[in-house]
């Protein structure tokens, strides 16, 4: 098991968005995933009790690579600060048949991991840019993703989709802040919101 603390801002964009170039905020190369084909089942109770709590889990896996288990994400409690969402993230590397105890002890007291099913299923194409520092030498010199989810969600069981969205989600790791901000105008400056 793996975790961390997460930083992120989040955008929403409408499907006309387009990406503005971000090549001239790094002095490297932008990288580009191109499209990842994405499921992510999400998991709570009848009552939402993880949600109510300030937590999240899910499992995602990629559509493209059938061998893979996929990742199951625990997302704890976390804070605003400014524009952004600083929280825990646990994850761990499993099939997804049912949540590992790993992750289940971790959980508040106040949900019962025995109530907790899965609630819904969203399918993303999803697209990341990864920049690294704008100079080797800038101070929290270290990287941002950008991601570009287009995102459908559909109940459980079900293929019908309820709703559609698209999101995207700047996210700083080793102290990548400044340029996490200059990512985050640009992609304003586009259009996002």
């Amino acid at each position: 098991m793996s975790g961390g603390v997460e930083r992120e801002i989040k955008l929403s964009a409408d499907g006309g968005y387009v990406l503005p170039d971000l090549n001239d905020l790094t002095a490297g190369v932008v990288e580009d995933s191109g499209p990842e084909p994405q499921e992510s089942t999400y998991w709570d109770s009848d009552q939402f009790d993880l949600v109510r709590q300030g937590c999240g889990l899910r499992h995602r896996r990629r559509l493209d690579r059938p061998g893979d288990p996929g990742i199951w994400t625990l997302k704890t409690p976390g804070l605003m600060d400014g524009d952004r969402m600083v929280r825990g993230e646990q994850e761990l590397r499993a099939e997804g048949s049912s949540p590992p105890a790993e992750l289940l002890s971790l959980i508040p007291e106040a949900v019962d991991p025995s109530a907790l099913h899965p609630v819904a299923v969203l399918r993303a194409s999803r697209r990341v840019l990864t920049l690294g520092p704008l100079t080797s030498g800038e101070a929290g010199a270290g990287t941002v993703e950008v991601m570009d989810d287009t995102v459908e969600v559909r109940a459980p069981g079900d293929d019908a989709v309820v709703d559609r969205f698209r999101e995207l989600e700047v996210e700083m790791q080793d102290g990548a802040d400044d340029l996490a901000d200059r990512v985050a105008a640009r992609l304003r400056e586009a259009g996002a919101g």
